[in-house]
């Protein structure tokens, strides 16, 4: 009994070691494929960001995992839950005024320009796209007609798979 528990023991503490790793190529190939569905969702403003990580005023990061924390855009509104994200605490719908997309020499999409109106929250998103290598995270900075600057970073998915908790209600 004591040596099939050593080899269960030692199977599970090897197998790991087995497994497949991802070539360079692969990697690049799977950072392409999110990026390019990334660019696809904010073009058919059908996304959701969840964000990763928020840089607070003085420069400090903080990883978030509160996936109750989001922005999204759903046919024709956005939604914004959370106080890193939008600067209060409730479940806001906003009217998006100006939707740019700008693109730079090579026709990449380089950075989106979102300005949001709705009943307590109005203010401007700024989504900076990644290199293609880095995938479908984008870097976020929400700038509101009155209060604190916002930044945090988060992948960029369809809305419909981004796994986010909405609250009731929204205002």
């Amino acid at each position: 009994m004591r040596k099939f528990f050593i080899l269960a023991v030692a199977l599970i503490v090897a197998l790991p070691s087995f497994g497949q790793k991802l070539s360079k190529e692969e990697k690049a190939a799977q950072q392409k494929a999110l990026y390019e569905t990334a660019v696809k969702a904010l073009e058919e403003k059908d996304w959701a960001i969840v964000p990763s990580s928020y840089t607070d005023s003085d420069g400090i990061s903080e990883q978030l995992t509160d996936n109750s924390i989001f922005i999204s855009y759903e046919k024709t509104n956005m939604f914004m839950q959370g106080f890193r994200v939008c600067g209060n605490s409730y479940t806001n719908i906003a009217e998006v005024k100006e939707y740019e997309m700008l693109k730079d020499k090579k026709g990449n999409l380089k950075t989106i320009v979102i300005r949001v109106q709705g009943r307590h929250i109005q203010g401007t998103y700024k989504i900076s796209m990644p290199k293609i290598d880095n995938g479908n995270v984008v870097d976020v900075i929400f700038t509101p007609s009155s209060g604190a600057t916002r930044k945090f970073q988060g992948p960029v998915v369809p809305s419909r798979v981004a796994g986010f908790y909405k609250k009731s209600n929204p205002e």
